[in-house]
């Protein structure tokens, strides 16, 4: 594996699939290391990548069950782990997370990231089976978990009302699909086809390692390239989203006691565009913070909303704006976000509003350095957008951000979709 400077200091590549990314720091004290299987998300297959890390951390050969697991752990310092499904963009990313007390800062020096390390290879490669199978009870278990998991990500009607939206833009794209699948996928996933489904996870899947703390970058490099082999399919970015709805307007009736208003733009800049920290800014000015347009003049000045904000998604060349409402404010609700989003374009931006807007960035961007799991988030997400600036080197770009940059990109920020999510029997909203 060869290796090469990357942003904000990470060190690592790729090679036949399999990348190693270290993030070498004296800020903790202890060692965050992450893994991952990265799949396309497919609905042939997304309720088994849902449950596969869940079965998966039930128990290996050397430590068949969660008892013998854990004190493992216990033994090795109090380290933590977890499993867990991600999605980012048009991708399921089935994730494994060890974090330890560097051995460093220990009677003796013991070398404990070795040891996390090896922990994880036995998770990954060695599970617990039975007659070749995955235990039928532990399947059982991790399916109805999964369910449950499900119908909490539909009774939460904020994220209800956003995965629809995304859905909605989406019309049959990967990235519209739900990272859990739905219930009935669930129930049809059997022990012996999970087993299956491993095998090709191995065969195909490109995986990676991310690992932040003080660490030596060479010696995690020698042990993914001992313990890890290629070749799998090569890894592939985020398709962003090329759709051409045009003001596209849904409005569903649900037993809701407030309503959740989703506004999806299309920007036509993803993380890696040279634009993007103008972008950025932009959504900043509009929504990202409570000095913005959006809090102050839907919030505050007409309180038609009891949140509002803009976010954008990088990978997928989105932006999206979330209120929520009383279910008849939803036409002046709306009329105002959309006042704002011409106010930009118009060029009605303050220098009071850049200057806080910066601060409220290099804030946040600098809180990123104390939290691991923000560090590796925006690693992966450099990684499957393709390019693109994040942490300080993001700072700086902003910094060189003038409000002339922040209205042409408002140039071209286009309304997408709608989504409305209103109460039922209120018959006053047309679709």
């Amino acid at each position: 594996m060869t290796w090469s400077d990357e942003t904000d200091r990470f060190l690592g590549s790729w090679k036949d699939g399999i990348g190693c990314y270290v993030y070498p720091t004296k800020r903790f004290k202890t060692v965050t290391i992450y893994a991952a299987w990265i799949r396309d998300l497919s609905p042939s297959d997304r309720a088994l990548g849902a449950l596969l890390p869940a079965v998966l951390k039930r128990g290996t050969q050397r430590w068949p069950n969660r008892v013998l697991m854990e004190q493992q752990l216990e033994g090795l310092y109090g380290a933590s782990f977890r499993a867990d499904v991600g999605k980012l963009g048009d991708k399921q990313l089935l994730s494994f997370h060890v974090s330890v007390v560097n051995g460093q800062f220990l009677p003796g020096r013991p070398d404990t990231v070795g040891q996390a390390l090896d922990f994880l290879t036995e998770v990954l490669e060695r599970p617990h089976l039975v007659g070749g199978s995955f235990p039928q009870d532990i399947v059982e278990q991790e399916k109805t978990l999964v369910k449950r998991q499900i119908s909490a990500l539909i009774n939460d009607k904020g994220q209800y009302a956003f995965s629809r939206l995304i859905e909605l833009v989406a019309e049959g794209q990967r990235f519209g699909l739900k990272k859990l699948g739905t219930a009935e996928e669930v129930d049809r996933v059997t022990a012996p086809g999970l087993v299956d489904f491993l095998g090709q996870v191995r065969d195909e899947s490109p995986f990676v390692f991310v690992v932040v703390g003080d660490v030596d970058p060479h010696a995690i490099q020698n042990h993914v390239a001992n313990r890890w082999s290629g070749a799998k399919k090569p890894l592939t970015t985020i398709e962003p989203y090329h759709g051409k709805h045009h003001n596209q307007t849904v409005v569903e009736a649900q037993d809701v006691r407030q309503g959740k208003l989703n506004l999806a733009y299309r920007t036509g800049l993803t993380g890696k565009d040279a634009d993007y920290p103008a972008l950025v800014m932009y959504s900043g000015v509009l929504g990202a913070f409570s000095h913005s347009k959006l809090f102050i003049n839907v919030r505050e000045k007409a309180s038609l909303a009891y949140y509002a904000y803009s976010r954008i998604d990088p990978a997928l060349a989105l932006m999206i704006i979330g209120a929520g409402i009383e279910f008849q404010d939803y036409e002046a609700a709306r009329g105002i976000i959309e006042e704002q989003v011409d106010a930009m374009r118009q060029g009605h931006i303050s220098d009071e509003e850049m200057s806080f807007t910066l601060k409220g960035y290099i804030n946040d961007i600098l809180s990123e350095e104390d939290n691991p799991g923000q560090i590796i988030g925006r690693q992966l997400e450099h990684l499957l957008i393709g390019g693109g600036l994040s942490g300080p080197a993001l700072i700086e770009a902003l910094k060189a951000v003038s409000t002339d940059d922040v209205v042409r990109v408002a140039q071209q920020v286009e309304l997408d979709t709608v989504y409305f999510l209103t109460a039922e029997g209120d018959g006053q909203h047309g679709a």
